[in-house]
């Protein structure tokens, strides 16, 4: 199972330290990103475990007939250019097609974590079917025209516009209601952007110009606002050896001024953000904070479930909220590289050791169990 005498070519028998498992790091689709990525995986390639090689790669370098990828090895502090055979076990950190997700189903089985890609209205549909967890989602409807919008703001009166796979708080907006007229409230990147007032008609060109059918979803509007300033938590979980799930810490983060998210902002430690930010008492916030555990844990898994035997994720930030009556939402499961670095922001750099550390034992018990 570890003798690496398979490997055809030359170049892999110089790179490769025999009788040892090989961990995979999917970092981009091409090259080019790879590249530019390398220097942010010396935490997760430093991690030295013996009989263990960490290597990085791009759909680009992968040989699907022959099973040999070109990529880098981890080798004393240096990312070295290396031809190697497919890893024993992966990391994923990008979406995948139906064309990936099904080769690397047939090539590893449940052997990648992170093995299949989901967008915000997937997660919606998929969680929404559990009755504990839907009280947990706010209303969502997918954007297929735009009198989807009008409906849903002639019945809530306001919501928020998502690109149903966007990230970093891109592409949002808030649309509201007001008489005759519509207010509409971008997630500025630029402090000059202003509020639009629209008419009917102007508010129908605003939508043609800006989103795609079935591309967005609208979403129920919760009052994330302490201080004029939303806030909200990222849960931050990985899968530890045995293959079950732990909760690493959480992390608060409070946005600008008047805006509609929180990525923007500050971070800050999270289970003090629970007593100190929100006014919660001590006891109703460490009730709250194991809530948040509970059904983060129960989501999770309901999307694994929902996927079948061989999804497996493993590596995730949960986006929780609360609103001004204590009420519990999930807004988000990120999978696509969770980004833990942001404990290290929040001063909680045990946190993000930690996630490092245990997503490679966990792939490390992947791979072994082959």
């Amino acid at each position: 199972m570890n003798d690496k005498s398979r490997l055809k070519e030359e170049t892999v028998k110089n790179d490769m330290v025999q009788n040892s498992f090989v961990i995979g790091i999917l970092v981009s689709k091409y090259n080019r990103k790879l590249k530019e990525s390398l220097k942010h995986l010396n935490d997760l390639g430093g991690i030295y475990k013996k009989g263990l090689q960490v290597g990085a790669f791009s759909l680009e370098g992968i040989n699907r007939d022959k099973q040999m990828i070109k990529g880098f090895l981890y080798d004393g502090g240096i990312w070295k250019p290396s031809t190697f055979s497919m890893p024993d076990a992966i990391i994923n950190r990008i979406s995948l097609n139906h064309k990936w997700e099904s080769f690397f189903s047939k090539t590893l089985g449940s052997r990648m974590v992170n093995n299949f890609t989901f967008n915000k209205w997937e997660m919606y549909k998929w969680l929404s079917i559990n009755s504990n967890l839907r009280k947990h989602l706010p209303i969502t409807q997918l954007v297929n025209c735009n009198q989807d919008i009008i409906d849903f703001l002639g019945k809530y009166n306001e919501g928020i516009i998502k690109p149903i796979s966007g990230t970093y708080g891109k592409g949002i907006v808030k649309v509201s209601k007001h008489e005759e007229n519509f207010k509409v409230d971008a997630n500025r990147q630029k402090k000059e952007e202003n509020s639009l007032c629209l008419n009917h008609e102007e508010l129908e060109v605003y939508l043609n110009t800006k989103f795609k059918s079935g591309k967005y979803i609208i979403q129920q509007v919760i009052n994330l606002y302490v201080g004029k300033r939303p806030i909200d938590f990222r849960l931050i979980m990985v899968k530890v050896g045995i293959g079950e799930w732990r909760d690493l810490g959480l992390i608060a983060r409070k946005g600008n001024k008047n805006e509609i998210v929180s990525n923007i902002g500050l971070v800050k430690r999270g289970d003090l953000a629970l007593r100190n930010l929100l006014s919660i008492p001590r006891n109703e916030a460490i009730e709250t904070r194991k809530k948040m555990t509970q059904v983060s844990f129960d989501a999770v898994k309901e999307m694994e479930r929902y996927r079948g035997c061989n999804g497996n994720l493993g590596n995730l930030g949960i986006d929780l909220a609360l609103d001004r009556n204590q009420n519990l939402w999930i807004i988000e499961i990120n999978h696509r590289n969770p980004r833990h670095q942001m404990a290290v922001d929040a001063g909680e750099d045990e946190i993000y050791f930690n996630s490092n550390k245990l997503i490679m034992d966990y792939v490390h018990k992947l791979a072994e169990n082959r």
